[in-house]
Parts: C-alpha cells; structure tokens; sequence
C-alpha cells in the first residue's frame, strides 16, 4: 500500500491544520447529546444561555428558581438554560488497495483524514479514527493519528476481496455521533447497506470520495495491461472506443446511484478529485453540497 513516507505524512498534516481554518465539519448546524462541551444540546444545561421557564417540580436544581417570579406569584418556576455538550466525529477511513492506487489520489486520502481529524479536534468533538478493509476494522489509538502509526495498522491489515465493501454494522459506532466516511466507494454492490449501517443508531454522516481522472475518464487505447489494486494480479485486453465508452458509462452511472443512495439516507456525499488543489477540490462538490462548510 503506497501510502506517503513519513516526511510526507508530516507535511500534509500540517497542511491539515491551515485547511481546517478555512473549512470545517457541519457540527453547528444540529443538537447533540453528549459530555459536557460549547455546542448546543438537545437538553436543558447550565450554560449562560437562557431558553425558557418552566414549572418547579421536586428534584430539580434549586439553582436554577425563578426567585423572582416566586415572590409576585407565589408559585416556583425554574430558568432553562442551553444544554451545552461535546459532539462525537467517528471518521472511517477505507484503506482498501484502491485508495491508494496511485501517489495523487494517495495524497488525496491523507489530506482528507488529516483534515476531517483536525478539524474535529480543533471544534472540541470527541474524535476517533477506524480503518476499514472489506469486512476488516481497526480502531486507532489518537497517538497513532499524530504520530503517523495508522499507515502501519492499515499495511498490517488482511487482504480482502477486491469487490468487498466494508461492513459498517459490524464496525463499533457511539449513538448520535457524526460519522465521516473517506472512500472511493469502488464497490460493485449496492450502496444501501453500507449507508444504512453508517447512520445506525441515530447517528449522522457525511462522505468524501477521493477520484481521480484516471479513473473516471481514463484514455486507454489498444492494448493494455490491467493490474488488480487489490491482489495485484496483471491481465491484458485490448481496449477500443466502444469498451471505453461502456467503462465511462458503468463508472457515471455507478456514482450517480450512489448519489441517489445518500440522498434517500440524508447523507451528503461528494466527490473530492486528486487534481486540483486541496482548497479548490473541495469547493467543487463538497462546499456548494454542504458536506463541508466555511469556516
């Protein structure tokens, strides 16, 4: 798996932090529910932010008695405040072959897991990183995110099936948390399951699908030889305008379900291409999708 070298690695996660200046995760624009934090909650708090009264009953914090109120009525009646919490961001980070195919879209991937992780962090969520592969999952420790350790763990994990998706039901995910999926979505099976599995248990998500034009239109001609990503095994076919013309055709149509797929699921996906600058790729689809939003 031809993941960046250590000096690389480097290089983009600092890039990661300048970039989660500018742009940064839909956290603001929901409720959570959560440990204690600076977004707002679905519950009543103790922040500085009133919200409403509502009638005393035994049990409540007396803290929080309208005394006010009480000595022209009589009656107890209680201050609401903004409940004030800590969001979750669960970022699952398909390290399948194909991820990696090529240095470009290699550097895509770790500019988009930087990103999402610093711009979590740098929100005050609670943030984790899992690698999936196929039916395969790792949790990483955020030492191992920091320090660039996730690329061995991803290197370590088995070889799948090429065409295996990743099980998302099988995978750990806390309730109500935001859920970042990073993959190139290159699965032959239907994308129901695996969204369905991504926003389980109340949860949200987003998805970033790293391209590159290599993939979406490519300019093969005669004959080729064609290597697996993912078992490196080499086949040859020749390749003429009306195969080419069906591989575009099956590869538009195959996003294009997918697109249709997170719009049924409330999951807003976009595709992210390896080209372009990091700042501009994302303003392409993800910026005008509200998948990410400005800073």
């Amino acid at each position: 798996m031809p993941v960046p070298d250590p000096a690389e690695l480097n290089r983009l996660a600092a890039r990661a932090r300048a970039h989660a200046a500018v742009f940064t995760l839909p956290l603001r624009d929901r409720n959570w529910r959560g440990s204690a934090g600076e977004f707002a909650g679905s519950g009543v708090g103790s922040s500085l932010d009133f919200q409403d009264h509502r009638n005393y009953v035994p049990g409540d914090d007396p803290r929080h008695i309208n005394w006010q109120a009480y000595a022209r009525s009589g009656s107890y009646s209680l201050k609401l405040y903004r409940e004030e919490v800590r969001p979750v961001v669960e970022i699952l980070l398909d390290v399948s072959e194909s991820m990696f195919a090529d240095e470009e879209k290699a550097r895509r991937v770790v500019e988009l897991c930087y990103f999402a992780h610093t711009s979590a962090e740098q929100a005050g969520a609670s943030t984790s990183l899992t690698l999936l592969k196929g039916p395969r999952w790792k949790v990483v420790e955020r030492s191992a995110v920091i320090g660039h350790g996730w690329a061995d763990l991803a290197r370590d994990l088995p070889a799948t099936d090429a065409s295996a998706a990743p099980n998302l039901v099988e995978v750990p995910l806390r309730a109500r948390s935001l859920r970042v999926l990073i993959s190139d979505l290159l699965y032959p099976a239907s994308p129901e399951p695996l969204l369905r599995g991504l926003v389980r248990e109340f949860g949200r998500a987003i998805v970033l699908a790293p391209d590159t034009t290599a993939e979406a239109s490519p300019d093969w001609s005669g004959n080729c030889e064609f290597i697996d990503t993912e078992n490196g095994l080499m086949h040859q076919r020749r390749v003429d305008p009306s195969l080419l013309r069906r591989y575009t055709e099956a590869y538009r149509d195959h996003f294009s379900r997918w697109k249709a797929a997170s719009l049924r699921n409330r999951t807003p996906l976009a595709k992210v291409p390896s080209s372009p600058r990091f700042e501009d790729a994302l303003k392409l689809d993800a910026i005008p999708g509200g998948v990410l939003l400005l800073a």
